[in-house]
């Protein structure tokens, strides 16, 4: 199975600095999910965990640990980032960057590049129902142009599945590379990532 989260910086909130949008997979055998839940859960204390909010209140330690214990996953887990920089700075950039980022993405784990094909991928689920609308028109459009073929993709929240922690917190650590931040998250999780090409997104 694969677990899918996002990070960026859209042109609206960058005040000059460098856009990006950052979609993130964790991939995982059945065999490892409870024990990475566990694991996941002692780390942090409790059942609810957001890498963001963590590092806006000073948590930097937990996710340093977080970012620690991931670089250690066995050789079949993985980890696949699938970037855009910079976002066009035109109406609807971010949801284009979005959309190139996740075909991308999925369009890899379904051929086997880098990893087994997964049987269901989990992706987390956005808050408005405008943009769930738009995830679920996007995969649409993917499984018509045989990009994912019968691949099932869902939606749901990290409060349901803690799994979407893992990729939230790969996709934050990479985020603050990208932003040029000294914080060093990513420094052990850089040999495992696996960058995955993206087809540069146009306005429409």
């Amino acid at each position: 199975m694969a677990f899918v989260d996002e990070s960026y910086v859209v042109p609206e909130v960058a005040h000059g600095a460098r856009t990006f949008y950052i979609a993130t997979a964790y991939v995982s055998p059945v065999r490892l999910h409870q024990p990475v839940r566990d694991d996941l859960g002692s780390i942090v204390g409790g059942s609810y965990w957001h890498t963001s909010e963590a590092h806006a209140a000073g948590d930097a330690e937990t996710i340093h640990e977080l970012c620690r214990y991931l670089a250690a996953a066995e050789e079949d887990e993985a980890f696949l980032l699938a970037v855009q920089s910079p976002i066009e700075d035109a109406p609807g950039g971010d949801e284009l960057a979005r959309e190139a980022c996740l075909t991308a993405l999925l369009g890899n784990l379904h051929e086997g590049q880098l990893t087994p094909r997964p049987s269901l991928v989990v992706a987390e689920e956005r808050r408005h129902q405008g943009q769930r609308a738009r995830d679920l028109r996007t995969i649409k459009t993917m499984r018509q142009a045989q990009v994912i073929g019968q691949m099932q993709v869902t939606f749901t929240s990290p409060s349901v599945e803690p799994l979407l922690w893992v990729p939230d917190i790969v996709a934050f650590a990479q985020s603050h590379l990208e932003r040029g931040s000294d914080a060093g998250y990513a420094v052990p999780l850089a040999p495992l990532l696996r960058v995955v090409p993206v087809e540069k997104s146009n306005p429409r």
